[in-house]
């Protein structure tokens, strides 16, 4: 399948392209395209096209997989277009959008034009959280009770030169609540907040940091946290049972892909470190579901992310007592 990247910022150039380059065989060039963004340098095999129309004039939309790398805010109207053009076959960087209203408008334009999507969830494909799924679902450590999700790093260059986030919440916290939603199952809203960012070049409302409480219908309770402020990085979730607990911390970096599990039950705590590249497993698993008719499993997933965002939306909603500072969302992520 021939692939075509929109938007080369900080995922579509810096995740998407250097993976797509090392595990694609074959399939002709892959094709990019940002008007917002200067191609500059593009390494061997990547084409730049000056836009959606001559892209589908280069390639065969029906049967490409278009990769879009662009702010969640704005994704519609981009789709749509896209549709029109004869493209099918999506991936979107999470979250799918960053509202109820404009997730409506996505479900509309898969239902009309028969799209299928796959939204980048590298914690849903990591082995990790694969491990996490059999240790809830065997019950060896008993009925789970509650987790806890920490997610931390320093976000205060992008956050002050790039506005493609408009909040905390649409940073860290949209990878962990498909795992606690796939772990626990379904989950109301019960409580959320967001802190602003501040340095010495500036303050911006609703960046800092966010937190959100969920109460899983299984009785489950999850705490999120996210600080964007923290100066280290930390992708941990702990599941606690009815007998012991559970320790995982997520690959944190490009520069190390390796994950961490700890098992307490009482005794001496069982640790395992083990390689857990999830974003390139993510594609390779979603090019070969893209190359077979779509199944259920493949609807499944996307109500998991849809319901991602309306716990995400209705978080905002109850924290919106920060009026919204102006500045210019670029066309496309950068």
């Amino acid at each position: 399948m021939r692939t075509f990247v929109i938007g080369l910022g900080r995922a579509g150039a810096g995740l998407h392209i250097p993976i797509l380059t090392r595990i694609r065989e074959g399939g002709g060039p892959i094709l990019v395209f940002d008007p917002a963004v200067e191609s500059g340098d593009l390494p061997p095999g990547v084409v730049s096209v000056p836009s959606i129309e001559r892209a589908a004039r280069s390639l065969d939309p029906a049967g490409a997989v278009t990769h879009l790398c662009t702010p969640p805010g704005s994704r519609s109207a981009l789709l749509d277009e896209l549709a029109t053009a004869g493209f099918r076959r999506f991936v979107l960087e999470k979250p799918i959008a960053t509202n109820d209203r404009e997730l409506r408008r996505i479900v509309r334009l898969r239902a009309r034009n028969g799209l299928r999507f796959a939204v980048v969830a590298p914690w849903l494909a990591a082995a990790l959280t694969g491990k996490l799924a059999r240790i809830v679902r065997d019950g060896t450590l008993g009925a789970l009770r509650a987790i806890t999700v920490h997610q931390h790093k320093p976000r205060f260059h992008r956050s002050l030169t790039t506005s493609g986030h408009p909040t905390a919440f649409d940073v860290e916290i949209p990878h962990a609540i498909p795992v606690v939603l796939r772990l626990a199952g379904p989950a109301e809203l019960t409580a959320a907040k967001w802190r602003t960012l501040s340095c010495e070049e500036g303050t911006i409302p609703r960046l800092g940091g966010a937190s959100l409480t969920l109460e899983h219908h299984s009785g489950v309770r999850t705490e999120l946290v996210s600080d964007l402020t923290s100066p280290i990085r930390e992708r941990r979730m702990r599941l606690e049972f009815a007998e012991g607990t559970v320790t995982a911390d997520y690959p944190v970096g490009e520069d190390d892909d390796h994950a961490q599990l700890t098992v307490t039950t009482g005794g001496p705590s069982e640790h395992r470190a083990f390689r857990d590249d999830a974003l390139t497993a993510f594609f390779v698993g979603t090019y070969r579901r893209f190359g077979r008719p779509s199944t259920d499993t493949e609807h499944l997933d996307f109500a998991l992310h849809c319901e991602t965002v309306r716990l995400l939306s209705e978080a905002k909603s109850r924290c919106a007592t920060i009026p919204v500072q102006s500045r210019a969302e670029p066309q496309y992520a950068r």
